[in-house]
């Protein structure tokens, strides 16, 4: 009785916050958006607040949209994750006008950058704005609402129905239908195209389309003159979240078995974010003096890290997005993970592939794939769980 109390008041407590949230962001982005420009039915606005991964995955489709707005005298400008925001500058800069990089973690909290960003948004004064998303955020979208673009566009996505969520689908013209069951994002990313696409052109059925995933041509490039050097095996032993990453030590440890198996013939360089140098000195440890270890952690923007992939023999990763760099730019790639999106990021269709990606998981999550159960697991895996022979065999797999 008492909890079933106590439990009440948290929830009221929680549904106050909300509604104190919800106001103040509300005040905030109609302000900013008091004396926005009118609307230019050139200017087609799409928000995409998702991680790196996402981006990559959504490029295709973000191209073949500016490839039909262009047909329609339209022109694209994209608010982007600031995370990758200099990705989308300089792999899709030929087909967007404009790309406004946003912190959106800083855009949910600090309402004078919030007003700021809000406030250029105005001034565009699209006539159309997109919001492609799946997993949709309130606080990212929520601006959205103020905004006086005749057409307004986002996916049904998968939300809990709630108070916010029925502003925020009330404001658009029109949600595009989603499928409920785990899509591949590419997927994903490409029943929202073709849905806007419809409803845009008002035909009858969709016709399939089919986006080339791959790294643009000046990565490839550069990739090729890396690999021109001397063949080279990249660890990536960082991810987002503590328990995606494969411990170090088990990464020291594959780094010693592959150069006890290969020698000098592979160099082995660990790559990474500069937060990710830590991992370093354990790796090395691990690792033992005799084996050399070329540490390129911190030393490489995005769209360098993703040459130094596209370059290399074969990719050990984790859950990141170096794995989607390495299937993109047609690395062979060995992905270490929880696979509790089993589906959604990894596996990859092997239609998209054009080199062997391999997914390894933990022992618990193999055998409950075995028996065709693909849901989320009610606890995280532990990752450290995949053993090294596992890796090492698989990766020996790979490079021959």
């Amino acid at each position: 009785m008492f909890s079933s109390f106590f439990a009440r008041l948290r929830q009221l407590s929680r549904q106050r916050r909300q509604q104190r949230r919800i106001a103040a962001l509300s005040r905030c982005d109609a302000a900013a958006l008091a004396a926005q420009a009118p609307p230019d039915p050139s200017r087609v606005l799409v928000v995409r607040n998702d991680s790196i991964g996402d981006y990559l995955l959504y490029r295709p489709w973000l191209r073949q949209l500016s490839a039909e707005l262009r047909q329609r005298g339209q022109h694209l400008v994209l608010l982007a994750n600031a995370l990758w925001a200099p990705l989308a500058q300089a792999w899709d800069g030929d087909i967007v006008a404009d790309v406004i990089p946003v912190q959106f973690g800083r855009f949910a909290t600090d309402l004078a950058y919030r007003a700021e960003i809000v406030a250029r948004i105005g001034q565009l004064g699209a006539g159309e704005v997109l919001y492609p998303v799946h997993v949709r955020e309130p606080a990212a979208e929520n601006f959205i609402r103020f905004l006086h673009a005749p057409i307004r566009i986002a996916s049904q996505g998968i939300h809990v129905h709630e108070p916010w969520f029925a502003l925020l689908d009330a404001s658009y013209t029109r949600l595009l239908p989603t499928t409920r069951a785990v899509l591949f994002e590419y997927d994903r990313n490409r029943e929202f195209f073709e849905h806007w696409r419809q409803q845009a052109i008002d035909s009858g059925a969709l016709t399939p389309t089919r986006a080339l995933l791959a790294l643009p041509s000046l990565v490839q490039e550069a990739g090729a003159t890396l690999a021109a050097a001397g063949p080279y095996i990249v660890l990536f032993p960082g991810a987002s979240a503590r328990q995606k990453r494969w411990p170090a030590q088990q990464f020291g440890e594959l780094a010693q078995a592959l150069h006890r198996r290969y020698g000098s013939r592979f160099r082995l360089v660990v790559a990474g974010s500069p937060s990710d140098s830590g991992y370093v000195p354990a790796i090395a440890q691990a690792a033992g003096p005799g084996v050399p270890l070329d540490n390129q952690c911190g030393q490489t923007d995005l769209p360098a890290l993703a040459a130094l992939i596209a370059g290399a023999q074969l990719l050990i990763s984790n859950d990141t997005v170096a794995a989607h760099l390495a299937a993109q730019a047609g690395t062979p790639c060995l992905v270490l993970l929880m696979g509790e999106n089993y589906g959604k990021f990894f596996p990859y269709p092997p239609a998209l592939l054009r080199a062997p990606c391999r997914c390894l998981f933990p022992p618990s999550q193999e055998a409950r794939f075995a028996l065709g159960d693909f849901s989320p697991p009610a606890h995280d895996p532990a990752i450290g769980q995949i053993a090294v022979g596992r890796v090492l065999a698989a990766a020996i797999a790979l490079l021959a």
